[in-house]
């Protein structure tokens, strides 16, 4: 086996020792290599030469990262440069370079887990875990900000736009291959993960872009990717730009207990759809969310947090509570007077078109309320197709230190 040259300095580095035991042994080079899913595809069709000129102005700012535990390589996977606070670079990765492989719903601590990151010029930089969020699989990393690296910019779709299938682009880095793009389209499909807000591609990636971008042709950044079999997850920007402002708010991710599963209506059967429609006329461009579940539990009160939570990087409880009272005066805890069936039309009159558009609402109003140390109160419009009625549930958002939110039905299991 043919050994890497030393780092600088005379000792192996972790990201050297990642490359060392993933590379193949002579007898089976020549098999693997035709079989790598990082090999950079000759793609000369327009779209693939497009891609490669629309990544190539945004490499700076890619970057992957390497992780281990007890001086075990754990997991390789892309982050992207988002922004710089004082001292520190922030790179915005998967939370999949962190968590416990086999269990669903814990991670590595920062004081548990050593990143070693490879920038676009081979330099390897030390990485610190500065958050961990298993709810939406997202995880920021920090560097030495002195290196002026570009970053990229979160900015929220333009209306619809989640609606429309249109090409896109998914980037990651390799530690051996280094820039990688692959390119295909959004489908209107539901995920197979369990969270409601993912959003689905046809770039055929590989593990190795976990974590990275995936944008449009005109540069619109439409999300962090994930992995599947047959298709490609993508945590909506408007999730990961909400988990980096509150990140740089709290140090943490502050969810309301908003304890409904559902999915965008534009995304049911057309027959179904039509029938909707024809009842609600407003609601022929498929604005609209279906509620599917309805979690009227709540979790045993806890003690008051700590001034800071999650100071080891992961964030393991998520303490706030959305109050939602019926128009009629009928108060409950978290759902209120929604119910499984109902479609919620809009919020404050701003029709929703994406569950990821209402959770980055709720995310939006949760760090207002926190910041003014006040009751947030949005009104969401609703159509009932059991009896034709159009309710309207009155959200008060605050937060409350006596009830946990119950994070683990997102489950981000590699197949």
């Amino acid at each position: 086996m043919s050994q890497s040259n030393p780092s600088p300095g005379g000792h192996t580095s972790l990201l050297e020792e990642y490359l060392l035991a993933n590379q193949p042994s002579d007898s089976e080079a020549s098999s693997e290599e035709e079989e790598d899913p990082n090999a950079p595809a000759e793609d000369f069709t327009k779209e693939g030469i497009t891609a490669k000129r629309v990544v190539l102005c945004l490499s700076k700012s890619i970057v992957s990262l390497v992780s281990s535990v007890d001086g075990k390589p754990l997991f390789a996977c892309t982050g992207t440069v988002v922004d710089h606070v004082g001292s520190a670079t922030l790179i915005l990765t998967s939370a999949t370079l962190v968590s416990k492989p086999g269990i669903d719903y814990e991670a590595y601590g920062a004081n548990e887990v050593k990143i070693e990151v490879l920038l676009h010029n081979k330099r390897t930089i030390h990485g610190c875990l500065a958050m961990c969020n298993l709810q939406y699989n997202i995880a920021v990393v920090t560097v030495d900000s002195q290196l002026d690296l570009p970053m990229v910019t979160l900015n929220d779709f333009p209306d619809c736009y989640s609606l429309l299938v249109r090409p896109v682009i998914a980037v990651g880095r390799d530690t051996k291959y280094g820039l990688l793009v692959r390119h295909g389209n959004m489908i209107r499909k539901s995920s197979k993960l369990d969270c409601s807000e993912i959003l689905v591609c046809t770039c055929p990636v590989s593990k190795t872009f976990i974590g990275g971008l995936v944008m449009d042709f005109e540069r619109r950044i439409v999300g962090i990717t994930f992995w599947g079999n047959d298709t490609t997850p993508i945590v909506p920007v408007e999730i990961a730009a909400r988990c980096l402002q509150h990140f740089k708010c709290f140090r943490i991710l502050k969810q309301p207990c908003l304890c409904i599963r559902g999915h965008a209506l534009h995304t049911m059967e057309l027959s179904n759809l039509g029938k909707i429609c024809y009842m609600f006329p407003d609601l022929c461009c498929g604005m609209g969310i279906v509620v599917d579940k309805v979690v009227t539990h709540a979790t045993p009160p806890l003690p008051p947090p700590p001034a800071r939570c999650g100071t080891d990087g992961v964030e393991n409880r998520t303490r706030a509570l959305l109050v939602v009272v019926s128009i009629s005066g009928e108060l409950s805890e978290n759902c209120g007077s929604i119910q499984v069936g109902d479609i919620i039309h809009s919020i404050d009159g701003i029709a929703l078109h994406s569950v990821a558009q209402l959770t980055a609402m709720l995310l939006d109003a949760m760090l207002v309320a926190i910041r003014s140390q006040n009751t947030v109160t949005l009104q969401a419009s609703i159509r009932r197709f059991r009896d034709k009625s159009k309710p309207v549930a009155v959200l008060n958002i605050h937060e409350n230190h006596s009830v946990e939110c119950d994070k683990s039905f997102n489950r981000w299991r590699l197949p």
